[in-house]
């Protein structure tokens, strides 16, 4: 015969089954943040140790009269994640020494060019000389963050970068560089990971036309206000070849002729100036491209929606520029899917 007290006891005693599988599914909910968590701080640390190294030997090489540091400089081993090279002179001149990340899709590398002096970061299709911002994109998108702040908080670190002016559609970054020259856009471009922006089809013409350059929106929304007539550089050019359009990203378009972008004013009301401009740029206050606006009055034929808006501009957009039109920025695409 049992008792009530034993039976009382026996339900008191260990877990129930639900009991049990709620403990499991909160230790495995600690682990997946736990874990992440805690490889970012490794990765974060073992870049910070090479990061300091190489500020240490940047410091050295400066030095004058340093032959005996150095010196010192061939005992440097490899540390925890990296990979020293470089360091095989007694001397630092003309050397380019680099902390190379032994896994370059976690870990930046480092590289410090004696002759230039400077040390700058490589890091996922990035590179820069603000070093502790490159550090804050190793644990890159935290569990609970914003993915969109994150993405801004990824490029802010370029100081050449209009803070905020980005925005994420489907597989592209889209972001604002300071930029006076088509060249100088385009390497800066290319230092955050991608080339000026390639319009692939109309759809992609019409979102980068309501969400970046109409009324300025992009640079109103990133807390730049202004309604002055503003211009974005392109990827679209013809350096190579006079006549034959491409995009700095080497990319295709769904486009039959790349020519169906350009302004029809440009195209045929100013053929003799292509020869001279070889570079395109997009904006201003009037963009009516691939839309069914059509300005009856005066010659419809060249002022209407049927095609793109970009405008033929030379390296600086010099005539844009003297002509009432001072605001230029690159827009800059960055391939944002694995």
């Amino acid at each position: 015969m049992f008792s009530s007290k034993s039976i009382n006891s026996n339900k008191n005693s260990g877990f129930s089954l639900i009991e049990l599988v709620v403990s499991i599914a909160v230790l495995s909910a600690l682990s997946a943040v736990a874990i992440p968590m805690f490889s970012c701080f490794l990765n974060k640390s073992k870049a910070t140790a090479a990061m300091y190294l190489m500020q240490e030997i940047k410091k050295n090489c400066i030095i004058e009269d340093s032959i005996d540091k150095n010196a010192n400089l061939l005992q440097i081993k490899d540390i925890n994640g990296y990979r020293i090279k470089g360091i095989s002179k007694d001397k630092c001149d003309d050397q380019v020494i680099l902390a190379q990340a032994i896994k370059d899709d976690v870990l930046p590398t480092f590289q410090y060019n004696v002759n230039s002096d400077d040390l700058v970061y490589k890091y996922k299709g990035m590179e820069g000389k603000n070093l502790s911002g490159c550090l804050g994109l190793i644990c890159g998108n935290g569990i609970f963050s914003n993915k969109n702040d994150e993405m801004k908080k990824k490029y802010n670190i370029h100081d050449f970068v209009v803070k905020n002016a980005a925005i994420n559609n489907e597989c592209s970054d889209y972001v604002i560089v300071e930029a006076s020259s088509w060249d100088e856009a385009q390497k800066r471009s290319q230092a955050l990971g991608g080339n000026l922006v390639t319009i692939n089809n109309k759809e992609e013409y019409s979102w980068l036309q309501n969400k970046v350059w109409a009324k300025n929106k992009l640079l109103n929304d990133s807390g730049d206000n202004s309604d002055e007539s503003t211009y974005f550089f392109t990827g679209l050019n013809d350096v190579e070849e006079e006549g034959k359009y491409v995009w700095a990203s080497g990319e295709e378009s769904e486009f039959n002729n790349n020519e169906d972008l350009i302004h029809r004013q440009n195209w045929i009301a100013q053929q003799g100036m292509a020869s001279s401009k070889d570079y395109f740029v997009i904006g201003g206050t009037n963009d009516k491209g691939f839309t069914d606006y059509v300005q009856e009055n005066y010659r419809p034929d060249l002022y209407n929606g049927s095609s793109g808006h970009l405008t033929w501009v030379d390296n600086n957009s010099s005539w844009l520029k003297n002509n009432g039109n001072p605001r230029h920025f690159g827009l800059a695409e960055i391939p944002s899917c694995t």
